[in-house]
């Protein structure tokens, strides 16, 4: 807890400053009087600060005054009473009052009190008349006040239109740095002692304990591009080599995260595969380039330390050009055997000088040998010489025996055995030929087939009897070389994309296409770790929109993915996730039936947890060998105390389960299908012990058609801000708000095992919504809905629900609904929702994004301002699900997320550029406060709710946040020497001042006292007050209440905390 007893005494130090000022004030106001009586000009207080000096004083402070927290110095002082009442009434209408408001109040009635109390102590005595000399000093004091008047109207009149706003200064926001996005497809590094593992996204490159699974430090460089493909040193294993995309490769020491050297090679690194170089403790880097065509090139990388006069930092030599596209390089024998992986081909080449150490003199002799079948995956197998009795080697034995591994499309692994004596053979057998033929099957290759799909990954083990291998059947299979059976490790979470065994062989490390990586023991096959990351959707390059002759583009795929944050915790997201996304599969929009929680504080994942049924508990193959789909989460939410959690998911048949249903007319197929889609609304309850979701209730089909027997889709779910709750719109022109209530039978409460009161959620207020304001136009809810949204007030008494319909000619309709009563209130009409996107409450005011961002203020009943939204290379219903809206009650901001699609210049490529353009404003200003381009289309966009700022998850699977710089606290401080005139003074203060005209010293008195005009004589009290709050006679409130009370007493706020 912070210690406040300096700060106490320095509010007793300045308390006891004030109240000598003051008496000092009454003195000489007493004085004064005496003298007018006397027939003496009064002489105005000694600190007293001439007007016009102040006028400039005022403007050019205002101008450069320091702000805390986002409001000025003189907030408090410069809040004008016209301005309190409109807070007071927008305060009443929301149902709640703003305790900011109710401070700048009792800041701004402040100054009034003390001089009018001197005024009544004087009344009597200016009974008896004034001199002439006050009188000539009251017809100075009104023209001055005229004067001052006409300046503060026009002063006033370039102020905003909204006065909550008037004096507070705009925080300024910044965006974090991005948090997750997904594992490069290349193998993880184990160090040498198996302690740590080497993973890299494509911006950073991560180290991993593997005993805690923690991230123990990253490897970031800046603005340098993409990471591309990383390897460790061969000399000094506590050194790796990392690719950049804009061509540079920087050497890192990953232990203690610095950078050892940097080299600009002006090539886009693949693969890389680092070797020592024969008889010397250099290292050699094999690279696989990929920028014009695919090139094998060896590469001399030096550190300055390491570059004498003779030799050069970086020297190159290329080996290999295809113009196939190479999937990865493995090198044996200090750079005396290459081995080449193409998509249809495998590409042996041996050094033809192996005593020639020099780079320049590297040359190779390549036989390539092409498959049937597309290569996914592949590895290579040194086996060891083995010596004879006498200790030597046979001449069968000095030979080098390679082996390899191919995985290809069809599930099928080829196992090509001594292939260097099958390629001599095979030359034998061609010599003196012209027309030579090669191909892999002339090999003999072995074939083990278990696999139903593409092969993931495959791997030898350190003794080359067994084949580990993986794939999308999330089954891990160990082959074992002498029988020819397998082993198989199922119910893993997601599809193995790569296998790893660690230097020792006792280890695992396995890639999974959910964006984690598990560690596996290899004799109990036990996970030991497990990283992971954000497993949101992820949206690949080739499934970004194309260019196309109709000029129609398919933007499915960025859809919403629910997200919400724990009010609770702001620093804690949840979103829903699928359960694999393998990178050689490009399935389009996949369902995705997991809950994943992020923790934004630790950067890490948290728990994962599945929603709905899915392919790792169910069967995942159906009767004709196709993949069944699972359900797709469509909407999430937590309500206001962090207890609940409400999805909604559905689930649609596949065409082919439906071929019964055909009666040849395609749409009536098509309607019969959808109408048989499962939805479920589904409440949730934290368990604390685990941290998980519990299901408590789930409600079938909440949105239903009665007339067709069908499922309605839920358009919306949002929590009640202010009670436990929750709401929904769906299909069905219906609005429903779900409430829970304890259980009871026969009138007891029933209780669960830890003696809690069960709950069960249940329909509490229903709205229909029908498509005619007017009743007599013809019938109602005909017209089918395009979309629909819901919002709740910040203190939850009205619910907003706007509808556009499925007809352009219909501009929609907003409604207003009394959430305690359901019913509709207001019907806005004056908004077009043709486009609607997005609907939210920022305080009194309705925020609307269709067409245009439309701020409607409820109190006035008017609008305040609309600004047209422009997205470039996207039509203006094609952008309706990808723009996105988020409102923040906390700082009272609300932020717009737009698509923009634009032509790829840089490349001769029909891919569009995408990327979302986040604005963040507030209902009192057109202007955007915030405004930056994220690469990528932002996927949610959710406010931290109890705190002020925004997050973005966007479609590269990483996730920033929006929020304001926090400025440094300031304590209350003595009022200045030279106190300002109030030009915010407002029509209620000359109304008070005009009324005491015909007391002309009064009016003296209060004009000449200007230091009362600050809040600081309420912060004075004495043992009494103290007294009173702790013994005030009634039942002492708890200690949470009493130190409220004594800290109101303090600040001099008017609140107090009961019993």
């Amino acid at each position: 807890m912070v210690d406040v007893a300096p700060q106490l005494k320095r509010k007793r130090e300045e308390a006891a400053a004030q109240k000598k000022a003051k008496k000092q004030r009454k003195d000489e106001a007493a004085a004064a009087l005496e003298s007018s009586r006397n027939g003496q000009p009064g002489t105005p207080a000694t600190n007293s600060t001439p007007k016009t000096k102040n006028t400039s004083t005022f403007k050019k402070q205002s101008s450069v005054t320091p702000k805390t927290n986002g409001a000025s110095k003189d907030a408090t002082r410069e809040t004008p009473v016209t301005a309190l009442k409109v807070d007071k009434s927008q305060a009443q209408g929301n149902g709640s009052t703003n305790d900011e408001e109710q401070d700048a109040a009792t800041a701004t009635q402040t100054p009034s009190k003390a001089p009018n109390r001197l005024v009544a102590k004087l009344g009597n005595d200016e009974a008896h008349g004034t001199s002439q000399a006050a009188e000539k000093v009251e017809r100075k004091k009104k023209e001055k006040k005229r004067k001052d008047k006409a300046k503060r109207d026009e002063l006033v009149e370039t102020e905003p239109s909204v006065p909550v706003t008037k004096s507070r200064k705009l925080a300024r926001y910044i965006t974090s740095a991005p948090q997750g996005g997904w594992f490069l497809p290349a193998d993880p590094i184990f160090s040498t002692d198996e302690k740590y593992l080497l993973v890299a996204d494509s911006n950073i490159l991560r180290v991993y304990s593997t005993e805690t699974s923690l991230l123990a430090h990253t490897l970031f460089e800046g603005d340098i591009g993409n990471v591309t493909a990383y390897s460790l040193s061969a000399t000094s294993p506590h050194l790796v080599y990392v690719a950049y995309s804009v061509g540079q490769i920087i050497m890192w020491d990953w232990v203690t995260a610095r950078q050892i050297g940097r080299w600009h090679v002006d090539a886009k690194v693949k693969n890389m595969a680092v070797i020592i170089k024969p008889e010397s403790d250099e290292d050699f880097v094999y690279c696989h380039e990929a920028d014009d065509g695919n090139s094998v090139c060896v590469r001399a990388l030096r550190t300055k330390s390491q570059t004498s006069e003779k030799s050069e930092r970086s020297q190159l030599k290329q080996l290999l050009k295809t113009n196939s596209v190479i999937h990865g390089i493995r090198v044996l024998l200090q750079g005396k055997y290459v081995i080449v992986a193409t998509v249809d081909s495998i590409t042996v080449g041996k050094r033809i000088k192996a005593s020639r150490t020099a780079l320049e003199e590297f040359e190779y002799l390549w036989r390539e040998f092409k498959l049937s079948k597309h290569t996914t995956t592949f590895d290579v197998y040194l086996r060891e010489q083995k010596e004879t009795g006498n200790g030597k080697k046979g001449a069968q034995d000095q030979r080098d025996i390679i082996d390899i591994a191919v995985g290809d499309d069809t599930g099928v692994i080829l196992l090509f055995e001594d292939i260097l004596a099958s390629i001599a053979a095979i030359e034998s057998s061609q010599k003196g030929k012209k027309d030579r033929v090669d191909s892999a099957d002339s090999l003999r290759p072995k074939r083990l087939h278990w696999h139903r799909e593409a092969v993931g990954a495959v791997k030898w083990s350190l003794d080359g009897n067994y084949v580990i291998s993986g794939g999308d059947e999330t089954v891990l299979t160990i082959w074992q070389l002498a029988t020819g059976l397998p082993q198989h490790l199922p119910h893993l979470s997601a599809a193995i994309e790569n296998v790893v065994i660690s230097p020792t062989g006792t280890s695992y490390a396995l890639t999974l296409a959910n964006n984690s990586v598990i560690i596996l023991s290899t004799t109990e096959l036990e996970a030991r770790s497990n990283m992971i990351g954000i497993q949101s959707r992820r949206i690949d390059i080739d499934q970004l929109p194309r260019e196309t002759k109709s000029g129609k583009i398919h933007l499915d795929i960025f859809e919403a993915v629910p997200t919400s944050v724990n009010p609770a915790n702001p620093y804690e997201v949840v979103f829903a996730v699928p359960s694999s996304q393998p990178r050689h599969k490009n399935e389009g929009l996949r369902p995705e039936p997991y809950l994943q929680t992020f923790d934004l504080a630790n950067e890490r994942a948290k728990a994962r947890q599945a929603l709905t049924r899915n392919n790792a508990t169910e069967s995942n193959v159906g009767p004709d060998g196709s993949r069944i789909k699972e359900p797709k989460v469509t909407h999430i939410q937590i309500s206001h105390d962090g207890e609940w959690l409400a999805t909604v998911d559905e689930w649609i048949p596949p065409r082919s389960d439906t071929g019964y249903l055909n009666e040849g007319i395609p749409e009536f197929n098509e309607q019969e299908r959808v109408n048989r889609r499962e939805v479920y609304l589904k409440i949730w309850r934290r368990d604390k012990n685990t941290g998980q979701w519990k299901l408590e209730t789930r409600i079938d089909a909440p949105h239903f058609f009665e007339d067709v027997c069908g499922n309605g889709r839920v358009f919306d779910l949002i929590a009640d801000p202010a009670n436990v709750g929750f709401a929904t719109v769906g299909e069905d022109h219906v609005v429903r708000i779900w409430r829970p209530k304890t259980r009871s039978r026969d009138g007891v409460v029933v209780r669960g095992a830890q003696q809690e009161g069960l709950v069960t959620w249940s329909l509490d207020r229903t709205v229909e919504i029908n498509d005619k304001l007017d009743i007599t136009e013809g019938s109602q809810q005909s017209l089918p809905p395009r979309t629909s949204r819901l919002a709740f007030s910040a203190d939850g008494s009205v619910l907003a629900v706007s509808i556009s319909w499925d007809l352009e000619e219909d501009a929609g309709v907003t409604h207003l609904i009394d959430a305690h009563t359901a019913t509709i209130r207001r019907s806005l009409t004056e908004i077009d929702v043709t486009a609607l996107s997005g609907l939210g409450f920022v305080g009194q005011y309705l925020i609307v994004v269709a067409d245009a961002i439309t701020v409607w203020d409820m109190v006035s009943d008017r609008l305040a301002y609309s600004l047209a939204i422009q997205t470039s290379g996207i039509g203006r219903l094609e952008r309706v699900p990808l723009v996105r809206l988020a409102t923040n009650e906390t700082d009272r901001t609300f932020a717009v997320s737009l698509p923009q699609f634009e032509k790829n210049e840089k490349f001769s490529t029909n891919v569009k550029n995408a990327s979302s353009r986040v604005c963040v404003y507030t209902p009192d200003r057109q202007k955007p406060i915030f405004k930056d381009t994220f690469f990528g289309i932002s996927l949610a966009l959710v406010s931290r709710r109890s705190e002020s700022g925004y997050v973005v998850l966007d479609s590269r699977s990483y996730i920033k946040t929006i929020t304001p710089t926090a400025g440094p606290l300031q304590l209350p401080s003595p009022p200045p020497e030279t106190t300002l005139v109030n030009y915010s003074a407002t029509k209620e203060q000359d109304e008070d001042e005009e009324m005491t005209t015909d007391r002309p010293l009064a009016k003296f008195v209060v004009e000449e006292d200007l230091t009362q005009d600050m809040e600081y004589d309420e912060h004075v009290f004495n043992l009494q007050d103290l007294q009173n709050v702790l013994h005030d006679g009634t039942v002492p409130p708890p200690p949470q209440g009493l130190f409220t009370n004594i800290l109101a007493l303090i600040g001099g706020k008017q609140q107090k905390v009961h019993a």
